[in-house]
Parts: C-alpha cells; structure tokens; sequence
C-alpha cells in the first residue's frame, strides 16, 4: 500500500509539474513579401505551429473587402477582389496571437506593404476596351475576353496579367500602339482619360488612374466619342484630316514647315491649347518674328502647333514647322480635339 501511495505521489507531482511548466512560445515563421506582385494573391502569416481558432485575425489598413481563413499554421486572407494597384498597406498582427498550446506572440507586429502597379500592357488593353486607344487585342493564345462588363476581380486579374499578344490598330489606320512601352499614343490616350475623369492630365499610370479604369471596366463605362486624332500628309497637296473612328468627319488643306524648319514626322500627343497666343521665333533666314492673337492653337511637338493663320493659298510647305490651317478651319479642328489627342504627321 505505501509503495503504491508513492507512485500516485510521484505521478502527481508530475503532473503539477508539467502544468506549472511555461507555454512554448508562438513565433512567426513566415510573412508576405513587402513587395506585391500582384494585388489579386492571397497573403499568408504563418506561425510556428497549427494557428488556435481563438487567436484574432491579422487585419489591413487601410481595410479592404476580403475574408481571413486558418489553413494549418497559417492565417490566409484572399481579397474579394484586389488590393488597390499602386498603393500601400500596413499588416498588423497582433500580440495575442497565438498557436494552439503556445504561448501569445507577446508583441503586435505591424509591416508596411507595397502593391505594385499592374503591367503597362494591362492598362493599355484596359484602355483599349474602353475606347480610348484606337487597338484591339489579338492575343497570342486562346484567351477569354469579355465584350461587356465584368466582376471587378477579373478586371484586376486582366490587369496584374494581361493575355499576351498585340494591339492591332482599330480601325486600321489609327495611329499604332507598341504594347507594354508608354509611347505617344498610350501617353495621349492616358491625358485624354485623366481628363475625362477630372484627373491631372499626367499621362502616367498612377494609382488613381487605376482604381478609376478598374470601375469604368467593372461597369463597361466606355468613353462617349469615338477615337479622335488628327493625320497630317506632307505629300501635296498638303492636308489634314480630322478622323472619328472609322470616319473622317473633317478634311482641310494646311502648310507644313519649309525646309530648314520642316515639320517633324511622327506621332504626337496634344499637350497644349489656346484660344488665342502670341508667337515668337526666328525664321530660317535669321529674321525674329512676334506675332500676336494667332487662333486655335494646339501645341503638339515643342514650339509646333496646328493653328490658324492667313494665308493667300495652302497645301504647300509655307511655315516655320507649325501646321497653318485657314481661320476657319482651325477653328472646326479646335473644336473636335483635346488634350492628349494625336497629331500624326506623315510625309
């Protein structure tokens, strides 16, 4: 019997003992990358053992729809559609969270996220279906794409990775897009955009230009006009023609420069207008001009515009590289053509 009482004895001693023994420590094994790829991935913090189903959720701020689920060690939060492009976020976990048998974290870890900005190629494509680029996409493979609205999760899927391939011009004559490069005709077609939107006409693709085409494509919010540019021939007689879509709805003969200031061929983007401004140089043959109250400026490429002035016949080289229309001509064009819209020269 007393044998026996010291076995129970020792056997509970034991058991205080492991029950007064400490909790291993919870640990963090694993957090997201600072740098995010790709805005619609999961995130994961994974901890040293099986995550306790009383330990709190990691949480986003700013905070973002999306659900926190426990998979083994690891806390996984899927966005209900993306993280907003561009932008920052910080991760916080928190000091209760714990492993089951474990101990609390002990301290609240909070790490700065960085989501990057979708592909070029991805906003192109996107501004493409919303009628901004004269292109449509002809992809490498066989790719699903949508001819209408779409959930926000697939507009951002399409964005971080966009199907591979080309953007033909559509029609066939706009001005070519190279995709995956800010050339002048994506840059045009952004500052057009933007300034639809009530955005700076910036021409780059930031974070608000961003969450501004996720909802036009979410919702198919397609721009009003068709696609606009200006194509200028330098074969003679010289004209310019004012193209909407498929049509040309204005047609006029204009100057181009004289050689030694020829106007320069390619394709540019509008970046700035006026009513009415004074112009001022030097002509090939050394002489300082100022001319005052010239109408229907657009600036198109350094001191080049197209613009209005008298001349006694046109559609011959005659300037010093501005594109000259009659007044009232220049005053038509004026009218169909914004900021970013392009200006293609041609000889």
């Amino acid at each position: 019997m007393k044998r026996g009482l010291i076995v129970a004895a020792l056997l509970l001693t034991a058991v205080q003992a492991a029950a007064a023994a400490p909790l291993p420590p919870t640990q963090l094994a694993a957090l997201p990358k600072r740098q995010i790829a790709n805005g619609t991935d999961p995130l994961t913090v994974t901890l040293s053992a099986p995550v306790s189903p009383t330990s709190p959720s990691p949480s986003l701020s700013p905070s973002i729809a999306g659900a926190w689920i426990i998979v083994g060690d690891s806390w996984v939060f899927t966005p209900a559609s993306t993280l907003q492009p561009c932008s920052s976020y910080a991760l916080t976990v928190w000091s209760r969270t714990s492993s089951t048998a474990h101990a609390d974290l002990g301290r609240k870890q909070t790490i700065a996220l960085h989501v990057a900005c979708p592909p070029l190629a991805g906003m192109q494509q996107a501004l493409a279906r919303l009628g901004y680029l004269g292109a449509k996409l002809r992809p490498r493979y066989v790719a699903h794409i949508h001819s209408g609205a779409e959930t926000r999760r697939e507009a951002a899927e399409n964005a971080f990775h966009p199907p591979r391939g080309m953007l033909a011009p559509n029609p066939g004559d706009a001005p070519p897009v190279q995709m995956g490069r800010l050339d002048a005709v994506t840059r045009g077609a952004l500052e057009v955009y933007q300034a639809d939107r009530g955005l700076a006409a910036t021409g780059e693709p930031d974070s608000a230009t961003w969450a501004k085409v996720l909802y036009d494509v979410t919702n198919y919010r397609r721009d009003r006009q068709p696609y606009t540019w200006a194509s200028v021939s330098e074969s003679l007689p010289e004209t310019l023609q004012l193209h909407r879509g498929r049509r040309v709805v204005f047609s006029t003969p204009v100057n181009t420069g004289v050689p030694g200031a020829a106007t320069e061929l390619g394709i540019f983007p509008i970046y700035a207008r006026y009513v009415s401004t004074t112009m001022s140089g030097t002509d090939v043959d050394g002489t300082k001009y100022v001319v005052p109250d010239v109408p229907w400026v657009n600036y198109f490429n350094g001191g080049d515009a197209v613009h209005g002035y008298p001349r006694a016949s046109y559609g011959f080289p005659q300037s010093n590289g501005c594109v000259e229309l009659p007044i009232e001509a220049a005053h038509t064009v004026f009218g169909m053509l914004a900021i970013g819209d392009i200006v293609d020269v041609r000889g």
